[in-house]
C-alpha cells in the first residue's frame, strides 16, 4: 500500500495540473499549489515508511506483488539502502 501510493500521489497530481485550463492567469497558483500539496503528502508517506523500517532484517519490506496486469508482473519492495533512497527522492 505505502509503495503503491508513492507511485499513485504524484501521478495523480500531474494528471489534476495537466486538466487545468492553462489559459487563464489565475491558474498558475493553482497549478504550484496542486503540486506542493502532492510533494507533501509523498513525504509524509515516505516519512511513515521511515519509522516503520525494521532495520534488524534483511528482508525486503513494504512488500507489494501485482499479478493481474497481463503483459508483466509487478514487485514493489524496500530493503535496508533503498529506504534512503526512498526518503531521498521525495
Amino acid at each position: 500500500m505505502w509503495l503503491s501510493s508513492l507511485l499513485a500521489v504524484p501521478l495523480i497530481g500531474t494528471i489534476i495540473v495537466s486538466s487545468i485550463d492553462s489559459y487563464k492567469k489565475s491558474t498558475e497558483v493553482y497549478t504550484k499549489t496542486i503540486a506542493l500539496i502532492a510533494s507533501v503528502i509523498n513525504l509524509i508517506i515516505s516519512l511513515v515508511m521511515f519509522i516503520l523500517f525494521n532495520n534488524s532484517t534483511n528482508q525486503f519490506q513494504f512488500v507489494q506483488e501485482h499479478y493481474n496486469v497481463q503483459l508483466f508482473d509487478i514487485y514493489l519492495g524496500v530493503d535496508g539502502i533503498s529506504v534512503y533512497f526512498v526518503l531521498l527522492t521525495t
